[in-house]
């Protein structure tokens, strides 16, 4: 004997409501998956250290090929209300995506990570944000081109690199950045001047910002038995200041 209609009518009843609650919960469940995740929480601002390491390496595919150049960069953060967190977010090069030592960031960040970036200057930075972010950034002390070199040597050696030696050095109006490599690591110096290449074309911005007065700024690469691998000269300032979201 068959059920009868109120009892079908009933569980029919019963039915569309458990759906409509597993819909209700799945929606929410959604709702606070994508807020937490991608939805803006607030914005945060910071400044690239001056002995950052602002190197990029190369990006591949899951099939191993080679995509692109790219930086991950992880910096302490304030919002406008002072509040501090450490973000972390990636930049794909395109020659201008690079964010120097010194240069001012906005950072856009959900309750998870960072979801956007852009440059700025000074003057866009909140009052209390750039209050903290001056309490903590250590700055440059050199009174001149020589000094800043000494200055910028020990800062690059600080890093961990893979050549014998890095140092800068100055001239009258020009900086000099010289990376030395063992005969052995021939290679491994050819692949780096890609790297290396986008880096100083920014790293002149942070130079000329210092000190006005500079001309340009030299990148040369060679071997411990005085093989030149590559040498360039850089006199223009990188733009940057447009929104790039990751």
């Amino acid at each position: 004997m068959g059920k009868s209609k109120p009892a079908i009518k009933i569980i029919m009843t019963v039915t569309i409501v458990l759906a409509a609650v597993l819909l209700a919960i799945g929606v929410l469940w959604f709702k606070q998956y994508y807020d937490y995740r991608y939805a803006l929480e607030d914005y945060y601002y910071t400044k690239v250290p001056l002995d950052y390491d602002f190197t990029p390496t190369k990006a591949y595919n899951s099939e191993g090929e080679f995509m692109c150049l790219e930086k991950e960069y992880s910096l302490v953060c304030y919002s406008a209300d002072g509040a501090e967190r450490a973000l972390e977010f990636r930049v794909s090069l395109d020659m201008q995506d690079l964010y120097p030592p010194g240069t001012y960031v906005r950072v856009s960040a959900s309750r998870q990570w960072a979801i956007g970036k852009s440059a700025l200057a000074e003057t866009d930075v909140p009052e209390t944000a750039l209050k903290k972010i001056k309490e903590n950034f250590k700055p440059s002390y050199a009174s001149s081109l020589p000094e800043y070199a000494d200055e910028r040597t020990q800062q690059l050696n600080n890093r961990v690199v893979s050549a014998i030696d890095v140092f800068c050095s100055s001239s009258e109006n020009d900086l000099f950045y010289t990376y030395v490599y063992r005969i052995k690591e021939k290679e491994m110096a050819l692949d780096d001047s890609e790297l290396l290449d986008p880096l100083y074309r920014s790293q002149f911005r942070t130079d000329k910002d210092t000190f006005p007065e500079l001309e340009s700024i030299y990148l040369i690469i060679k071997l411990d038995d005085g093989t030149e691998i590559f040498s360039k000269k850089y006199d223009e300032r990188v733009k940057f200041g447009y929104e790039m979201f990751l």
